[in-house]
């Protein structure tokens, strides 16, 4: 398709028919650290190959002739195979981000079907049925990473360790339905700190106003850049880390610029400005980050504002 001052443009399957690759470049155009909570790759059914395939006993020319081989190996490419395209991008990733990167896809039995073979569809909706049990785990990962965490004030170094105070917030656009659907399928779903305890997951939580979910937690670390894992814990079988984690602490100091004396490098404001729309608890948390931000700024001295003085003058 030509587009007017743009040009032309093709269907990608002929060549990123399992589009992750072009996804996650596009993620590291956006986004500085080029990481993501949750990459979800779906297929639309792959047929299964037997492990040991029986050779036969005399050479066929149709099927063990060069052509033949030719199409089977364009055909299996990483270009047109989505399944093998993501066993391959599956292979490259670190052992760590691992867990984040999913894949939902429907092996066939037999022979794949025709993309007009109507009649099979009746076939292929019983089939995804039998796997929708995959589906749970992959809710429970959606449903932590709504969940993010920010600082409240800059790291504190004790004597113990360093205090780091902040507050669990939501993405979720309707939090109170989340606890909710939390609560009657996992009852005692709670915050754990690097396997310490920071609270269940409380209706009271979320504000009565505007709807939105914010937990205070405090807890103590070794060192700002150890790094630590914030996760939600569903039971004693399934726990999932929140959007973010697992990083140190001082990856989250450090792009929420709180070591700015003079404010961010941007020069942006720091608080974000209040509505007078805003829910109480807002209003409670911009004054409490004001107070601190006050508390952190240097006075010029006296020398320094006379000079100023006399270069306006």
């Amino acid at each position: 398709m030509f587009l007017d001052a743009f040009g032309t443009f093709q269907d990608g399957a002929l060549k990123y028919v399992n589009p992750v690759r072009p996804g996650m470049c596009e993620v590291a155009r956006i986004w500085a650290n080029k990481e993501c909570d949750i990459v979800l790759s779906m297929g639309t059914g792959y047929q299964e190959q037997l492990s040991s395939p029986i050779a036969p006993n005399v050479r066929n020319l149709f099927q063990d002739g060069t052509v033949a081989r030719l199409y089977r190996a364009f055909m299996s490419s990483l270009s047109l195979d989505g399944e093998n395209s993501w066993k391959d991008h599956w292979s490259g990733l670190e052992k760590t981000t691992k867990g984040q990167h999913f894949r939902l896809d429907l092996p066939l039995k037999g022979k794949a079907p025709a993309l007009d073979d109507i009649d099979q569809m009746p076939e292929l909706q019983r089939q995804v049925r039998c796997h929708l049990g995959e589906l749970s785990g992959l809710a429970r990962v959606f449903k932590a990473v709504s969940f993010f965490f920010e600082l409240d004030e800059p790291i504190i170094c004790e004597r113990l360790g360093y205090r780091c105070r902040g507050s669990i917030l939501s993405r979720s656009p309707n939090s109170r339905a989340l606890l909710q659907s939390l609560a009657l399928e996992y009852p005692y779903t709670q915050f754990l700190m690097n396997g310490e305890a920071l609270g269940f997951l409380d209706p009271l939580d979320v504000c009565q106003e505007c709807g939105n979910f914010q937990k205070s937690v405090t807890f103590v670390i070794r060192h700002p850049s150890e790094k630590v894992n914030l996760c939600l814990m569903y039971n004693r079988l399934y726990r999932r880390s929140i959007s973010g984690f697992p990083n140190p602490m001082e990856w989250f100091e450090d792009r929420q610029m709180l070591d700015a004396h003079f404010g961010r490098a941007d020069h942006g404001a720091r608080i974000r400005q209040v509505m007078p729309s805003d829910c109480g608890c807002g209003r409670k948390r911009q004054t409490k980050l004001i107070n601190e931000s006050k508390g952190r700024k240097r006075r010029l001295s006296s020398t320094v504002q006379r000079r100023s003085q006399r270069q306006c003058n």
